[in-house]
């Protein structure tokens, strides 16, 4: 009963736009479009986000510390996406679902 409540919520969620953590710490933004009882979901229009930690280009100035590593995030699209159940760590709701359902096209 518990996983057909699950569905059930996870059902309501068809074309709201999510953001789902993944165990790598990598998150994807998109519209859920489907899922199966193992979790995976297809998402449209995903961007993936991921932190990259990288040694800085110029050094500091005279007297000041220099950073070992400056941490930046990475935005890239990917577009129509499966994202494997079992490397979820979490998802939110991010936005609702479009107002006109023929805008996406």
């Amino acid at each position: 009963m518990a996983a057909a409540n699950k569905q059930g919520k996870m059902q309501g969620l068809i074309n709201y736009r999510l953001r789902v953590t993944m165990m790598d710490g990598r998150q994807m933004a998109g519209q859920m479009l489907a899922f199966d009882k193992h979790m995976n979901l297809v998402l449209a229009d995903t961007e993936e986000f991921r932190r990259v930690k990288r040694k800085p280009n110029k050094s500091a100035a005279p007297g000041q510390a220099e950073p070992q590593f400056v941490e930046t995030e990475e935005k890239r699209t990917l577009g129509l996406t499966i994202v494997r159940g079992a490397h979820i760590v979490a998802s939110t709701v991010e936005g609702p679902p479009p107002a006109d359902p023929s805008a996406r096209l």
